[in-house]
């Protein structure tokens, strides 16, 4: 999608077509925005120079006349959820990358269209008229090379690379193009006299694997066309949970704090493997008599690191004070969105807003 927040936006309150609009990522509740950061802005914002990560002071200051908005969750998840229905209605498999983007394996679905340039027009065409908004399109004979073509023309692009023109397609665009290749790895890959991606795809596959391991042999396969990822499609999460029963009853807050940060960390590491954000942390206490407390909150944007996980189960605890023994705590996480492992710069800029 481009500029999925910021066009969600527009698209909610049509007196905002046409104008700057920029989408502040904020810890402040009150009507007015002081600080914060840019998660993402619309395309007339961004010919002033603002972008995703800026802080909210210097894009004030880039364009002052900007209509600057607070995230709105839970509008961008319908709205995806909408796009996603609509994709679904093209693809053999679907797989959710993010709120606003997919991957769609459509091998069968495109005998039914003249050309794979005709499916991607008839994509377009469907998410522009059933949701509103506008999406660039990449078609080609791997998941890489998809995600690529997908970014090569934007906003309302549509790019199509047959197999023939595979490499030719990739030769000359630099290594970060890839999603997986971050700056320390394009580094490293300079100091090598690696730039480009045809350049990549000459050089021998040893060399690189000797250098990054396992990664080294996957980017040499991506520059040449060669990776094997497929299409899978997602597994939903509604909510993760895990539970642990004390070793005797108690009403220690000291041991409750144990038992919560053991049980924090290793809910974090099944959402880290899953590649799965939060917005909703719940804890659950269980007494000696069977009674059941249970209490959340919610943070107003996603989450990805087990500081604010920690912090929430802790702060939800200050909220009970047992009078009666407990036998068992409980930790969840809810409002779950999946984040494709792929997408680094997407988990950084997670990170960065935190």
């Amino acid at each position: 999608m481009n500029a999925f927040y910021p066009s969600c936006e527009q698209v909610a309150h049509p007196e905002l077509a046409g104008r700057p609009v920029v989408v502040i990522m904020t810890p402040e509740r009150g009507e007015e925005i002081t600080r914060g950061a840019v998660a993402s802005c619309s395309y007339e914002a961004r010919q002033f120079g603002i972008h995703s990560g800026m802080s909210f002071r210097t894009a004030r200051d880039l364009c002052p006349e900007a209509v600057f908005v607070r995230t709105h969750f839970d509008l961008y998840e319908k709205f995806s959820a909408k796009v996603m229905k609509t994709l679904r209605e093209f693809a053999d498999l679907l797989e959710v990358a993010s709120i606003d983007e997919a991957y769609l394996e459509c091998t069968k679905m495109s005998g039914r269209y003249e050309s794979p340039r005709a499916l991607g027009e008839a994509i377009k065409r469907a998410v522009r008229e059933k949701v509103g908004l506008r999406c660039s399109v990449g078609i080609a004979p791997t998941m890489a090379c998809a995600k690529i073509a997908s970014d090569y023309v934007k906003p309302d692009g549509l790019t199509v690379v047959s197999p023939e023109e595979l490499k030719r397609f990739l030769g000359p665009l630099e290594v970060s193009r890839v999603a997986g290749i971050g700056p320390k790895t394009q580094a490293k890959l300079e100091q090598m006299g690696i730039r480009t991606l045809g350049e990549l795809s000459s050089t021998p596959s040893y060399k690189l694997t000797e250098k990054f391991g396992k990664i080294g042999l996957w980017m040499w396969k991506v520059a040449n066309g060669l990776d094997d990822e497929r299409v899978v499609e997602n597994e939903e999460y509604k909510s993760l949970s895990t539970e642990h029963t004390l070793a005797s009853e108690t009403t220690e807050r000291a041991v409750f704090e144990t038992a919560l940060q053991e049980m924090a960390i290793s809910l974090h590491a099944r959402m880290t493997e899953l590649g799965i954000v939060y917005r909703t942390v719940g804890i659950k206490l269980v007494y000696s008599d069977f009674r059941v407390t249970v209490r959340d909150y919610s943070y107003p944007d996603y989450k990805s690191d087990l500081v604010s996980l920690t912090h929430a189960a802790l702060t939800l605890l200050d909220r009970v004070r047992p009078s009666v023994p407990v036998r068992k705590l409980g930790l969840k996480v809810s409002k779950l969105l999946r984040i494709d492992p792929r997408q680094t710069r997407i988990e950084k800029w997670i990170q960065k807003s935190e």
